[in-house]
């Protein structure tokens, strides 16, 4: 059990959503809050109206960095004003922006977007132990231990970067047919919260992928599911 929990085991980053006072720094991880942008960008519309700022999310201070995010310092999500976006690329009715330093970052304008979200800072919390579901596993079990699977294997969920995705479903299809130009990798994900005043669907989790394919590493793509 030891050799297939060392097989499937990855490790990652919980990102705790509220329960404590903010600091002063403009670049602290935040859920319902962006501060920064880059200069010469503003805040991002969709069908002539503001987006409502999901997330920012301070990588460089992570006590551990996911190896997709190696070269990346800072990210911000905003989301659709109306309805969920659905396989739809980055700028359209979701907007993602990955800054890979922020050292000429600037306070980002605010827009009053009239915003369901509560704007709550977050914390990083390390995690080593987090396992795939049932449609992510990667190798042939033992039969004892597939009947078991779920019993045995624990999935975190919550919002996270690095592990495995939360499923509920099935695997992530980023693409009708999964036929993503960018072939996205499994980055980070951005679950619902009652604290946070945000839901995907009924209870559902974001997935956010980032492009493998030669030429379109910076591509982001996002897919959610709910029950």
């Amino acid at each position: 059990m030891d050799d297939l929990k060392q097989k499937l085991a990855r490790s990652g980053v919980q990102m705790k959503i509220g329960g404590f006072r903010p600091s002063d720094d403009p670049f602290e991880s935040w859920f319902g809050r962006i501060n920064v942008c880059a200069q010469g960008e503003s805040w991002p519309e969709f069908d002539g109206k503001p987006m409502h700022a999901l997330c920012q999310i301070n990588v460089r201070s992570l006590p551990l960095r996911p190896k997709r995010l190696a070269d990346v310092d800072l990210i911000t999500v905003f989301i659709g004003p109306d309805d969920l976006p659905i396989d739809v690329p980055n700028g359209e009715n979701w907007s993602l922006r990955a800054y890979k330093n922020t050292d000429t970052l600037v306070p980002l304008a605010q827009r009053d977007t009239k915003s369901p979200i509560k704007a709550l800072p977050m914390r990083p919390s390390v995690f080593h132990e987090d396992f795939p579901c049932w449609e992510d596993v990667p190798i042939d079990l033992p039969e004892d231990v597939a009947e078991r699977y779920s019993d045995l294997f624990e999935n975190i969920r919550g919002f996270k970067l690095g592990g495995w995705p939360t499923l509920i479903q099935a695997e992530i299809f980023w693409a009708p047919w999964n036929k993503h130009p960018a072939s996205p990798e499994f980055v980070f994900q951005i679950d619902s919260t009652g604290k946070g005043n945000w839901m995907w669907g009924d209870s559902g989790v974001a997935y956010i992928g980032r492009g493998t394919t030669p030429g379109r590493e910076d591509e982001w793509a996002l897919s959610w599911q709910c029950y």
